[in-house]
């Protein structure tokens, strides 16, 4: 159902495409990168029709990269900051309770252990992707290590996304299922990768 609305909400806006394609792209990354909208807004489909766009001469692929990048680390920023700000007043005020403590505490250990290739390699797990600053931020992650492998990510997802819809861009729905596919590929290989380390972890520890 959510596939179906969101192709819905990229036909949609596919006509508009010459004249406001740079504000799409922005709002479209934008919002994909807030964990509250990031579920539902179509920001790599946009992208990727964007670079297609800019292959046609209606858009700046430069241009284009720009906005995009501007745009993911706003919304990066924004979930990253909420995060830590209220993942204290969460701590202060459900402190007391023993299984909201342990969630957060494991979350902070996931993210000193793993939270830069977490959040380097996140954006390439759509649907996902969103609430990684968000963790990251209630986990307790340092501002500088998250910007110092957000940016990389960001640049590697814009500049993968924005390349592929302008030398395959006729072909953007054919790319969007592969990433898609792609993406949920990556989250098995993190949950396995994970659960091995934590029972090795476990085994030597007994």
């Amino acid at each position: 159902m959510t596939d179906s609305f969101i192709d819905a909400i990229v036909k949609f806006f596919l006509p508009f495409f010459s004249n406001w394609g740079y504000i799409l792209v922005f709002f479209g990354v934008f919002f994909e990168s807030i964990f509250l909208t990031g579920w539902i807004a179509p920001g790599s489909t946009v992208l990727l029709l964007g670079g297609f766009y800019s292959a046609q001469g209606d858009l700046n692929i430069i241009k284009l990269g720009i906005i995009a990048i501007i745009a993911a680390l706003i919304g990066d920023n924004v979930g990253f900051f909420l995060g830590s700000k209220y993942g204290n007043r969460l701590l202060n005020k459900y402190g007391s309770r023993k299984r909201f403590k342990k969630g957060l505490e494991t979350t902070r250990t996931y993210f000193q252990r793993f939270g830069g290739a977490t959040v380097l390699f996140g954006r390439m797990l759509s649907g996902i992707d969103a609430f990684i600053p968000l963790f990251a931020g209630l986990g307790g992650m340092p501002y500088r290590k998250y910007v110092a492998y957000d940016i990389p990510g960001i640049l590697i997802w814009t500049g993968m996304l924005s390349t592929l819809g302008y030398f395959f861009g006729n072909k953007w729905e054919v790319i969007d299922n592969f990433l898609g596919y792609l993406g949920w590929g990556l989250i098995v290989i993190i949950i396995v990768f994970i659960t091995v380390y934590y029972l090795r972890k476990r085994s030597q520890g007994d």
